[in-house]
């Protein structure tokens, strides 16, 4: 029986082989991303892992998918745990992702993974190192929009507030940032 033609979004299973260290491993679903329009003669094509291990869901890169689309448990697609592989190493189809909501979660992810995202600079943010007890104080303050600079940031520094070990944020005040950014009425 020919398989379909291969396009993005599809699920199927993928041998990774053995590995070491924190790339994914072995034989699991992956999700095609690459575009349809790559897909039909190239020998090859672009995947990236699907896990059913839900850890560090706050990551922009992870992607929860539920348990739609063929998948037999909870799962979510790993965007910088992505590889280039044959075709002919695709193994049994799961199914494909088809929610217009997951894509512009999966595209935005996607961007960020790259560097392709671009920031409004129209805001005027500062940025603060905060530990968990005073990014929770701006979080609760109805006046503050906090954003994390950095997702993938490794090393953390002191916080601005109380010397303790933190991360980098900006911190956007909700009242002078995005004043005159609105819609005005036009008589």
């Amino acid at each position: 029986m020919q398989r379909k033609e291969i396009q993005r979004g599809d699920l199927f299973y993928y041998d990774f082989g053995k590995r070491e260290g924190s790339v994914q491993s072995g034989e699991r679903p992956v999700m095609v991303i690459q575009a349809d329009n790559f897909n039909a003669n190239a020998p090859t094509i672009i995947v990236a892992a699907v896990t059913a291990v839900m850890k560090k869901k706050y990551l922009p890169s992870h992607i929860i998918l539920g348990e739609d689309f063929g998948l037999k448990k909870l799962s979510m697609v790993l965007l910088e745990q992505i590889q280039t592989v044959n075709k002919d190493e695709l193994t049994d189809y799961i199914g494909s992702v088809n929610d217009e909501r997951l894509w512009k979660q999966i595209n935005a992810a996607l961007k960020k993974t790259f560097g392709l995202w671009i920031y409004n600079t129209d805001r005027n943010g500062d940025v603060r190192c905060l530990c968990p007890k005073c990014l929770s104080d701006y979080i609760h303050d109805p006046n503050y929009i906090v954003r994390r600079l950095d997702p993938f940031a490794k090393s953390k520094d002191n916080c601005d507030k109380c010397n303790n070990s933190g991360w980098d944020y900006i911190v956007y005040d909700k009242h002078t940032s995005v004043k005159g950014k609105g819609c005005r009425n036009v008589k």
